[in-house]
């Protein structure tokens, strides 16, 4: 009878390097429960001189909203009201409809304008015939 040798090592004690790795579970719950508590000492710390310091700034409260509110300029920057914006809104939303419209510039003169996409394409058709 013949016999295979077995390539396992299963059946092998560890070798003695590795014999004593092993997690220190305690170590490692003391060291995170310890770094909570740092965290939280500091939170509640930093709240302190936070609130400290603001009692300090502002013994009366919050500071009331300015006079300024308002005005067209505060110092040296200027405060445009929602009402500009909406002007130059309706401009573009006007330039956009004559650029898609048919209309008179002139009456008298007989000038009218196009669509661009119709004035795009005319201008093309007269370039292909010339060459």
């Amino acid at each position: 009878m013949s016999h295979e040798p077995s390539h396992s090592t299963e059946h092998l004690p560890p070798p003695e390097a590795q014999a004593d790795e092993s997690i220190a579970s305690g170590k490692v719950l003391s060291i995170g429960i310890f770094a909570l508590v740092v965290f939280a000492g500091a939170t509640v710390w930093s709240t302190r001189i936070w609130r400290e310091t603001r009692t300090r700034l502002e013994p009366n409260g919050p500071v009331a909203p300015g006079a300024d509110i308002g005005k067209a300029e505060i110092g040296i920057v200027d405060q445009p009201p929602f009402e500009t914006i909406r002007a130059a809104e309706r401009s573009h939303r006007e330039q956009q409809r004559h650029l898609q419209t048919y209309g008179w510039i002139d009456r008298d003169k007989g000038v009218i304008h196009v669509p661009i996409d119709k004035a795009i394409d005319r201008l093309v058709a007269e370039k292909g015939k010339k060459e």
